[in-house]
């Protein structure tokens, strides 16, 4: 059978029968590979079938060298089989892009809350609309995630900030009037038909980790550098000239339609301004904290995820990390604080948005909006410690507020009523204000949460960090979720940080941060690698007590930052 037809197709049959889907079926025992060609009516641009092996061959050429000039993994000393995994990474997380179209589920009310017995109308279907999106599973999770999709970029912005940068914008194009964006993309009914009737409905009142800011960073670092047609013409002489298809260069046409870098960087500025403003009309806490410190700012009033369940917190995309029990409108969260300080701290770095920037007073706004930026977030570091930092414990915690047991409504004042309560488990979330850069290099605070890293007792382990503490109550316990088991997203934003805020800086904690931040790498490169080999998967997370890949699988996601780890570009 080498280089025989098996079936073919032409375009006259497939005009008489008025069909344009077609089945077939090959059985084969042993071996086996087949070509599934297509000729166009122009035969001058058909391909040879006999060429194709050649043409397969020079394209693999290609990436293979393209892909070295990228992330020089092999200019690290990685070997061929670790090479091959990490293209097969970048690969997969390529191939798991889709272009999806048609109506979300959307509730026009806010979600009530725990006792809350307000009534919201039914749930409509949206007006239909697209997204351009990369999938964390193919098979599993096929449809686009916002928390995941930030992560996804940080890989594909350093193949293709073209493509990294449509994606981005595909997503800003789904944001409403009030910068709310939903956090699970279910578009059409066969996408809905997937996904379990409770987490159908999106809600305008719950928020997302902003990830995608990581990229937004990430695309006005390189815009400030180069401009996009500078970048594609660097792709073209890396490819040769002799070629009609390189990989990531422009055509003319496409080259001469790329945007000015300042038009970009407002565009980009605008929607981190538009989510920054949700965000702190959305999800800001109650005002007790605020009333625990009078004359303090509006900063401690503190921020909570809403959309909490007694085991669940969905919403902050760490969803059975163990939180206050039971929940309540009084809990504030040390993650979500984080996220909205890091979010205050990169508005600081953007110029003004392109609503104000081409106004004859831009010059003035910008400086007022920098200086603006540069208030809130002296006002929220002070606050991230004042209302998150416990001192006995010496660990950042969620807090929750209740009602003194001294308490006497005749005699006391009404804003004494309530004290402070700290939820406080060892995890993912405790060491969050270290993941987005929070924390100064010389803080007691730093030392602390290293202590806890690199303590084999608590998140250390040999295939990376816990997602909690192994002397948590909740280790390991119930759905066991992000209740011990790793992920590589947030072991990539420790290492991540580690590298560009501590690493290089001199103070007391120096060696200790070199030291912890070698090792995880060490450990979590050679644990993916492990399981690849012997799976040929990437896993949705590892096993803290053997390094097994577990649950869904493939999972080319987040899982699929091992590359940029492995090239340390962060």
């Amino acid at each position: 059978m080498s280089g025989s037809v098996l079936f073919s197709l032409n375009n006259e049959g497939l005009k008489k029968r008025d069909r344009n889907l077609f089945f077939t079926q090959i059985i084969v025992r042993g071996e086996f590979s087949f070509d599934v060609i297509y000729e166009g009516s122009d035969k001058n641009a058909s391909i040879d079938r006999n060429e194709i092996a050649s043409i397969v061959s020079e394209r693999r050429e290609e990436f293979d060298r393209r892909f070295e000039y990228t992330f020089g993994l092999g200019g690290k000393g990685f070997s061929e089989e670790q090479i091959e995994m990490a293209r097969d990474a970048l690969s997969s997380l390529i191939g798991g892009i889709g272009y999806f179209h048609g109506s979300g589920l959307v509730s026009k009310d806010s979600k009530p809350e725990y006792n809350q017995n307000q009534a919201i109308s039914d749930p409509e279907l949206s007006k239909p609309y697209s997204l351009f999106a990369t999938t964390p599973s193919r098979p599993f999770f096929p449809r686009g995630f916002l928390w995941d999709e930030g992560f996804h970029q940080l890989v594909l912005g350093q193949w293709d900030s073209s493509l990294s940068l449509d994606i981005i914008r595909s997503w800003m194009g789904t944001m409403d009037e009030n910068g709310w964006i939903a956090r699970e993309q279910i578009l059409g009914e066969e996408a809905r038909s997937k996904v379990p009737e409770e987490f159908q409905v999106q809600y305008p009142n719950f928020a997302n980790p902003p990830t995608l800011l990581f990229a937004v960073e990430k695309i006005a670092e390189v815009y400030r550098s180069q401009s996009l047609t500078k970048a594609a013409d660097s792709f073209v002489e890396l490819e040769g000239e002799d070629d009609g298809h390189k990989l990531g260069s422009a055509d003319d046409d496409e080259a001469k339609r790329l945007d000015t870098t300042d038009d970009v960087m407002a565009e980009l500025s605008e929607y981190a301004s538009k989510l920054l403003d949700y965000f702190q009309k959305t999800q800001v806490g109650s005002n007790k904290a605020s009333q625990l410190n009078k004359g303090t700012t509006s900063a401690m009033r503190g921020y909570r995820w809403r959309g909490r369940t007694p085991d669940h917190t969905l919403t902050s995309g760490i969803d059975d990390y163990p939180r206050a029990r039971p929940p309540s409108t009084s809990e504030l969260h040390v993650d979500l604080f984080s996220w909205v300080t890091y979010m205050i701290s990169l508005n600081a770095k953007l110029p003004l948005p392109i609503t104000v920037n081409n106004s004859s007073e831009s010059g003035c706004r910008e400086a007022e909006r920098v200086s603006e930026m540069e208030a809130q977030l002296e006002e929220h570091l002070v606050a991230l410690d004042k209302l998150h930092w416990n001192s006995d414990k010496n660990m950042y915690c969620d807090v929750t507020f209740q009602m003194r047991d001294d308490y006497d409504e005749l005699e006391d004042d009404d804003d004494s009523a309530y004290e402070r309560v700290f939820v406080c488990h060892k995890g993912y979330v405790s060491i969050f204000p270290l993941l987005l850069g929070l924390v100064p290099p010389e803080s007691e605070k730093l030392g602390h949460i290293l202590d806890m890293i690199e303590n084999p007792d608590e998140l250390w382990s040999d295939y990376g960090l816990r997602s909690l503490s192994k002397l948590d109550e909740y280790y390991g316990r119930d759905e066991n979720y992000w209740r011990g088991p790793i992920w590589l997203n947030i072991n990539y934003l420790v290492l991540s940080s580690l590298r560009r805020n501590y690493f290089s800086v001199e103070g007391p904690y120096q060696q200790q941060v070199q030291r912890i931040y070698t090792k995880l790498r060490e450990n979590l490169i050679s644990n993916v690698f492990a399981q690849y080999q012997s799976s040929r998967f990437f896993w949705e997370q590892y096993n803290p007590e053997t390094g097994e890949g577990q649950r869904t699988h493939p999972f080319t996601g987040w899982t699929t930052l091992i590359v940029p780890i492995m090239a340390e570009q962060y």
